[in-house]
């Protein structure tokens, strides 16, 4: 099956999967996706990740991140789409009120958080915003 946005399609799994409080969620892997983990850990909406083999194909099996039965991961929205790339500045990173949520850029320094961007001072693909 081919998909047009597997970082979309990746995203409202693991929303889904916790929402209904499910321990993980398997996703196809890629590089990008196993970075996009990276950082959605590091800004603690995850649990942890790992690759694990099925029938020779590479899978993410993340393990979703939960306070007191309620979900870290509420909202998903994705911003860039492969139609329309949406970007920012580090200006634009700056201006966006940082206690809701986080965006997830992609940038010349690779797979960052906004907060982490905004340090480095660098901009970049708007890949998508969580809270």
């Amino acid at each position: 099956m081919v998909m047009s946005d597997p970082v979309a399609d990746m995203i409202v799994r693991l929303k889904n999967a916790n929402l209904v409080l499910k321990p993980y969620s398997d996703v196809p892997w890629s590089k990008m996706k196993e970075n996009i983990l990276r950082v959605l850990k590091e800004e603690n909406y995850i649990k942890d990740w790992e690759i694990i083999e099925d029938n020779g194909k590479k899978i993410l099996r993340v393990h979703l991140l939960y306070s007191n039965r309620k979900p870290a991961i509420l909202k998903v929205r994705k911003i860039s789409k492969p139609g329309q790339r949406i970007y920012i500045s580090v200006e634009g990173i700056t201006k966006r009120k940082q206690d809701s949520g986080v965006a997830v850029l992609s940038t010349s320094k690779g797979i960052l958080s906004s907060r982490r961007a905004a340090e480095l001072r660098v901009g970049g693909e708007l890949l998508f915003h969580i809270w």
